[in-house]
């Protein structure tokens, strides 16, 4: 065998070690200032697309941990909870959402297309029973420091009916929005303070110096993650926490994402 196949084959190791074991651990928290005069002073933590198995305990408490040193007024959830077609390999919702009881943060979250293909109606109970209110084109209101503000819930794009109209009902600014999928970014026309959204993964796995190869929007590369301000409104993509089909990541750390109000 040649110097450079040798080379050529500790290379595919090294890159499967980096994408496989190390990446999809190591979580980065990745930090937005956002200036709204409405919100200022009050910190966000949103969590998207979990994709757990029943054996990922010790990733959510790694995470959970993390969210909770961050000390947020408010804890959101995108969607995306389990990751089996195996009853019998998906994480408990009521272990998922005991994880988080140790924050007195009011929890908030939306359903993704994972959730409804396994079981939404045992994820909603097992929320519930830790205080995780699920918002499916709706909202709720919730007082920080003095200040009424509304957290609005939209339905996923994919798999289920979403209504916006339903969902900003009698709300009022400020408004924080939680949705599974970015694509609806251009369907939303009221006035909010700030959108966040998962699905994407980020591209999960990029090459050096490459855009993702897939990205699983119509609008492409560009809703990958990070920040999008195409109307007045700001809409955040997580990278999301876990991984989708090959469990790989690559140049794309899982991401929790803390938004400060200026």
């Amino acid at each position: 065998m040649s110097k450079k196949t040798i080379f050529t084959y500790i290379c595919l190791i090294a890159l499967f070690i980096q994408s496989a074991i190390r990446e999809p651990n190591d979580f980065q928290v990745t930090r937005y200032q956002v200036a709204n005069e409405q919100l200022k002073g009050i910190c966000v933590v949103f969590l998207s697309d979990f994709h757990f198995k029943k054996k990922d305990y010790k990733k959510l408490k790694k995470i959970a941990d993390l969210t909770i040193k961050e000390k947020p007024d408010i804890i959101l959830l995108g969607g995306d909870y389990t990751n089996s077609k195996n009853p019998k390999n998906l994480m408990s919702p009521f272990v998922f959402s005991s994880r988080f009881k140790k924050t007195k943060a009011p929890m908030f979250a939306v359903l993704g297309e994972a959730d409804w293909k396994n079981s939404a109606a045992v994820i909603k109970k097992g929320f519930k029973s830790n205080g995780i209110k699920v918002l499916e084109n709706s909202s709720a209101r919730v007082e920080i420091n003095q200040k009424s503000i509304y957290i609005v819930g939209i339905g996923d794009k994919k798999s289920q009916k979403s209504d916006i109209t339903k969902a900003f009902k009698r709300t009022k600014m400020p408004r924080i929005v939680i949705t599974h999928n970015p694509d609806i970014y251009f369907d939303i026309m009221e006035e909010t303070s700030i959108i966040f959204a998962g699905h994407t993964h980020g591209g999960q796995f990029l090459f050096p110096f490459t855009p993702p190869l897939i990205v699983d929007s119509k609008f492409g590369v560009e809703f990958a993650s990070g920040t999008i301000s195409k109307t007045s409104n700001q809409m955040i993509i997580s990278k999301g926490l876990g991984t989708r089909g090959i469990p790989l990541r690559l140049n794309c750390k899982p991401e929790i994402v803390v938004v400060n109000f200026i």
